[in-house]
């Protein structure tokens, strides 16, 4: 049913101390037709749906999504310290494979998929309300704008397809059915190329344009043979390149860490960002979940730090000493005014406050561990705040768009280095890195690999990139033991699902 007009301006006025009844007043009858006819206006309207990435549940949730796609990995490990980060067992599980149906963060990930998707769904809806049953009587504007949430669904959908394989299409008909990868994957595909003729074309900072669609479908085809059996690297190179050469004023920053600033917005190499405000629009907290507890005198945060995720030696030996990227991470004395601080606890007495890169172990009832691990400070630390910090958190950034490029030319050339490929990835390990360059004897698939770790740590690419190397289940490193977790490149429909829709879904193998 049309909605015949919005009312803005309700002024109701109650002076003194005791009730009154007054009637509404109206200031100003807008009619649906005057309104909703800009991509601005339309923004207003699609805004709720972009607003599942942001907050405590958010694309970075330390118990959600992000820790699927890291806490899974080799570059992330959350140890036991003492009673801290244990959570029942879940980090653990995490990273040793060893998680199961009921688990917190498979479960929450889960549920942040879709219920982005019901977002979607609900601006679809309004906007029928809005504008009527007829598609045909649609403006550009109110094209544009389906389109855009539309994309926005289909990447939801995209991650649910990445994560849990045989998942549901949800398109907001009440139905519940569950789809192969396959047919996840074909409907996914479909979605975004009949939508994109109607997106918006010019580049709006956090919003489903034309470049963010080629983006997730580079992507989509980057992991083609993972998801569907059949590899598409043409596609991928040729996403890539309509990124590339698609006018949209995308470059490489001459500082890496440029892309990472508290005030990030509208940075020329991030491509589709969560964009974060540390009162506005919280979510991000990774000064909070790294730095050690003492950290927190020297930044003068007004919540305590809590000494949690750190990468593992064997991640942070990637990178060459030369390496610039490898002030990512901190290690070393933490110090205040060139003054090392104290730190105790129940089994450490005054010490100095020394962060080590090596992990010993991965559960210490003694906290003894409590310097151990590099930590990840790639994200500018804002002296002062609370809970949450404003740097925006780039999903896709302009430097995957020429590694991935480069992978699909190597993987056409059987895995060798074109020296188009070379040049692609020189721009980062070379101009910006400032590390040798690379040459068709050096730049190999493993080491490709260990490239857009080095790139794109923590940006939650990395469990993708390991299954699609190979080296997601038979690989080793620290407290991982190959081949223990073949089945582990998807998670299991959680079991509240199951039970929730009796009938509706087969679990994933092996669970």
């Amino acid at each position: 049913m049309k909605l015949n007009k919005l009312f803005i301006g309700l002024a109701v006025c109650c002076l003194g101390l005791t009730a009154c009844d007054v009637e509404p007043e109206v200031y100003t009858d807008i009619f649906v037709e005057d309104y909703y006819k800009t991509p601005e206006q339309f923004a207003t309207l699609v805004a709720g749906a972009y607003g599942q990435l942001v907050g405590e549940y958010g694309y970075v949730y330390r118990e959600g999504f992000w820790s699927l796609q890291e806490y899974t990995s080799d570059e992330v490990v959350v140890p036991t310290r003492g009673t801290d980060w244990f959570d029942a067992g879940v980090p653990i599980k995490m990273h040793t494979h060893t998680w199961e149906v009921d688990t917190r963060d498979i479960n929450n990930g889960w549920s942040f998929v879709y219920g982005g998707v019901r977002k979607c769904n609900d601006v679809l809806k309004l906007i029928t309300d809005l504008k009527g049953d007829d598609e045909s009587e649609y403006d550009a504007v109110t094209k544009a704008g389906i389109a855009e949430t539309k994309v926005l669904r289909a990447f939801y959908h995209y991650l649910a397809l990445d994560t849990y394989g045989n998942a549901s299409i949800d398109v907001g008909d009440g139905t519940v059915t569950q789809s192969t990868r396959q047919e996840l994957f074909t409907w996914i595909e479909s979605e975004i190329l009949t939508n994109l003729p109607n997106l918006d074309r010019k580049v709006r900072y956090g919003s489903m344009t034309s470049s963010v669609a080629h983006t997730i479908l580079a992507k989509l085809y980057l992991n083609a043979e993972i998801y569907t059996g059949a590899p598409r690297w043409q596609d991928a190179l040729n996403e890539c390149d309509s990124v590339i050469d698609g006018g949209y004023g995308y470059a490489l920053n001459v500082d890496y860490f440029t892309a990472f600033k508290k005030d990030n917005v509208g940075n020329q190499e991030i491509i589709f960002p969560v964009v974060f405000d540390s009162k506005l629009a919280e979510g991000n907290m990774f000064h909070l979940m790294t730095l050690h507890y003492v950290h927190q005198q020297v930044y003068d945060f007004t919540t305590p730090t809590w000494n949690g995720p750190c990468t593992l030696k064997s991640f942070y030996d990637k990178y060459d000493n030369a390496d610039k990227r490898k002030a990512q991470w901190f290690v070393g004395p933490i110090q205040k005014n060139g003054v090392t601080l104290k730190y105790s606890n129940a089994t450490l007495e005054n010490v100095d406050a020394i962060i080590v890169p090596e992990v010993t172990t991965i559960q210490d009832p003694t906290a003894a561990n409590s310097f151990e691990g590099a930590r990840f400070v790639k994200f500018e630390i804002e002296p002062g705040i609370a809970h949450h910090a404003s740097s925006d958190f780039p999903i896709f950034r302009y430097a995957d768009i020429l590694l991935m490029k480069a992978e699909a030319l190597m993987r056409l050339n059987g895995g060798t280095a074109t020296p188009e490929a070379i040049a692609l990835v020189n721009q980062l390990h070379e101009i910006r890195a400032g590390l040798t360059p690379y040459n068709a004897t050096t730049l190999t698939l493993p080491e490709l690999l260990n490239e857009r770790g080095r790139e794109l740590a923590w940006e939650g690419h990395r469990r993708q990139d390991q299954i699609r190397f190979g080296t997601f289940t038979s690989g080793s490193w620290e407290f991982m033991s190959p081949g223990e977790s073949p089945n582990k490149i998807i998670f299991p429909i959680p079991q509240w699902v199951l039970d929730a829709n009796p009938g509706v879904y087969t679990q994933n193998t092996g669970y």
